[in-house]
């Protein structure tokens, strides 16, 4: 006595398989897109991150030197006599003086020479560059060269104002006739381009 099977096997349709491939292919768009967002998310953070970081430093930055700005005079190249803190609008030229220019203390000295710790620094704004400038020496030689750091990119405007002992904010220091005198407190503002304007008050501590 044999004993027979028999089965039907039925496979997929075209129109199940079409099917099945296009929920595959909707799935997959809605993982990529969820992914792509994720990404995208984490790069903004990232951007944010370092914007806010590096605008911190360049605050803090001009916080260390200006509130050990020092009543010391220099001599330029030219043995022109430079106020100890000297301020003025932005000038975009070239060779345009600082915007902000003085000599600070706390600077590092080794050994036993018993050099001074007095330092000549400077801000600039170059193209959309806010740049800081350290001389070597205070008093300046002709080949005496500033050594230029970068601060902060993406600088639409630079300015700065200056309180005075008399109560009175001004654009420019120091104030007619009083050539060694520091202000109490200088305003920096920076125009960060597409994301507006951010200005710090630093106290001046002689």
């Amino acid at each position: 006595m044999s004993i027979k099977y028999s089965y039907h096997q039925r496979g997929l349709t075209l129109v199940e398989l079409l099917v099945a491939v296009g929920l595959f292919a909707l799935f997959s768009v809605m993982a990529y897109g969820a992914l792509d967002q994720v990404l995208s998310s984490r790069d903004r953070i990232e951007t944010e991150r370092a914007f806010w970081r590096e605008l911190s430093l360049a605050f803090l930055r001009m916080d260390e030197d200006l509130s050990q700005a020092r009543a010391r005079p220099v001599r330029d190249v030219d043995g022109r006599r430079l106020p100890s803190l000297h301020g003025q609008p932005t000038d975009t030229r070239a060779l345009a003086e600082p915007s902000l220019e003085f000599t600070r203390s706390g600077l590092l000295v080794f050994g036993d020479a018993g050099g001074s710790d007095l330092q000549r620094v400077a801000y600039r704004l170059d193209d959309d560059v806010v740049l800081r400038l350290a001389w070597p020496v205070l008093d300046r030689a002709p080949q005496t060269k500033a050594v230029e750091s970068v601060l902060i990119k993406g600088v639409g405007g630079f300015r700065v104002r200056f309180y005075g002992a008399d109560g009175n904010w001004h654009e420019q220091w120091p104030r007619q006739g009083i050539e060694d005198e520091l202000p109490r407190a200088v305003e920096v503002t920076l125009e960060i381009d597409g994301r507006g304007a951010f200005n710090r008050f630093f106290l001046v501590d002689d």
